[in-house]
């Protein structure tokens, strides 16, 4: 994509973020319509899919060491025209990808039990229905984990060289047969069976699978900006996978830490009772909404940033982030306003449980306010990683989720007795604290110079 290195630079950044944008409607349609419903069955479904989806943030951490390298990689070698050094980190990375969701996947539906009762060890007593269809949704969705993170690390491989439409497309396809399998699966329409929670697992799991193989084929079929072909070697190579994980840990320590903060923050709710768990599910999911724009956005930062130093123009790689953080934060601010404005709708449209719906609704509004600050920490994160900086984005995600949005959230919720509000200030603070740190961070340039990979690599 010619324009990423030259031509109108807003008009570039909108072109790389609206299809990313668009992808992350749709995933974020479908967890609404995942979540409503469910959220007819009872609050204890509501908490089980919350808790699986902690678990499935907590997975993905893992693989981020590789789809984060492999997108600052075949970013750089793709700006300096060189494809099969491009071709070849994206075959390396699909290895490490399939070996750790087989590993990953087995650990999880072997302990997933362990991991639901931990998650809710905040609880006096624990909910035995949350634990029962918490386990049955976390077995399956690790079950689709091998292939869950081929995709994306597939997904990686093509926004790294610049092509955001075609996961948009085979994602939207995806996307319409889990709306459609919930439907069938949770409710029981027709001949199908009436499989509540589970329904809601197998309908995820199967359009993942689905939206996989059809990436796969598009990578091999040469239709794409890199051509991956199966007589190629896929024998891991030290060197190479060095250079990803050199990138890629501390993306993956991020994630982690982030991820893992996100599970103590969810524990900590759950120590608070059935009804304030199933409340910060919504909340969560409404903040899926606010990522679209801040995911589309920074993933247009980190390649508009990777190609361009690859093409020696470190101004215009500044350039790319300013214009893309500016962008997001509009949309993001507007999607705060609709978080503030419209709160106790929102909420209702998840559940019909009275006593859900004044919890949610109440600290949604916290979540808006948080908005212009999340575009900052999403964006220029982004930015960063695109550089191949992601040891700083590591350090900064450390301390805003556990200095910030653990530590403080126990003191407020917790301690204090403020409850979700508590806790959720908190996360307010979290983003606060980020933004700032990320924004000094890219302010001081020393990003430019950073060495992510030889100028050649045998192919």
């Amino acid at each position: 994509m010619s324009s990423v290195i030259s031509g109108n630079l807003k008009k570039t950044v909108l072109v790389l973020a609206a299809p990313v944008v668009a992808r992350m409607v749709l995933q974020m349609l479908v967890g609404l319509a995942d979540l409503a419903m469910v959220g007819r069955i009872s609050p204890q479904a509501i908490g089980a899919v919350g808790l699986g989806n902690q678990l499935m943030f907590f997975a993905i951490s893992g693989v981020a060491a590789f789809t984060i390298g492999t997108t600052a990689l075949v970013a750089r070698k793709i700006g300096a025209k060189d494809v099969r050094a491009a071709e070849l980190y994206a075959r390396q990375s699909l290895v490490l990808t399939l070996l750790g969701g087989l590993i990953l996947g087995t650990a999880v539906y072997l302990g997933a039990e362990q991991i639901i009762r931990l998650l809710i060890s905040g609880m006096e007593q624990p909910d035995l229905e949350l634990v029962e269809l918490g386990v049955t949704y976390l077995r399956i969705i690790a079950a689709s984990f091998p292939f869950f993170f081929l995709m994306m690390n597939m997904t990686a491989i093509l926004q790294g060289a610049g092509d955001m439409k075609t996961p948009l497309y085979i994602m939207a396809a995806a996307n319409v047969l889990n709306v459609v399998g919930d439907y069938l699966l949770i409710f029981g329409i027709g001949f199908f069976p009436e499989m509540g929670v589970a329904g809601a697992a197998w309908a995820t799991a199967m359009s993942r699978n689905l939206g996989a193989v059809a990436l796969m084929w598009f990578l091999f079929s040469g239709r794409g900006p890199l051509r991956l072909r199966l007589g190629d070697s896929y024998r891991l190579q030290k060197d190479r996978i060095k250079e990803i994980l050199n990138i890629g840990i501390p993306s993956a320590v991020e994630q982690l830490v982030r991820s893992s903060g996100q599970m103590v923050f969810t524990m900590l709710v759950a120590g608070l009772g059935p009804i304030a768990l199933a409340a910060n599910q919504i909340i969560m999911k409404c903040m899926s909404i606010s990522f679209m724009p801040g995911f589309g956005f920074g993933l247009a930062a980190t390649t508009l940033v990777g190609q361009n130093l690859g093409a020696n123009q470190p101004q215009r790689a500044e350039q790319s982030g300013y214009e893309a953080t500016k962008m997001a934060g509009i949309f993001m601010s507007l999607v705060g306003l609709v978080f503030f404005v419209a709160s106790y709708p929102l909420a209702s449209v998840f559940t019909n449980d009275a006593a859900v719906i004044q919890a949610a609704g109440a600290n949604l509004r916290l979540l808006a306010i948080a908005q212009p600050a999340l575009a900052f920490v999403m964006t220029l994160a982004g930015a960063l990683r695109g550089a191949g900086d992601t040891r700083w984005v590591m350090w900064v995600t450390f301390i805003g989720t556990w200095g910030s949005r653990v530590v403080i959230g126990w003191f407020l919720g917790i301690y204090l007795g403020f409850g979700l509000s508590g806790v959720w200030t908190a996360m307010v603070l979290d983003n606060l604290v980020r933004a700032v740190l990320l924004t000094g961070r890219y302010r001081t340039g020393r990003w430019k110079t950073l060495k992510v990979a030889p100028a050649k690599v045998p192919a």
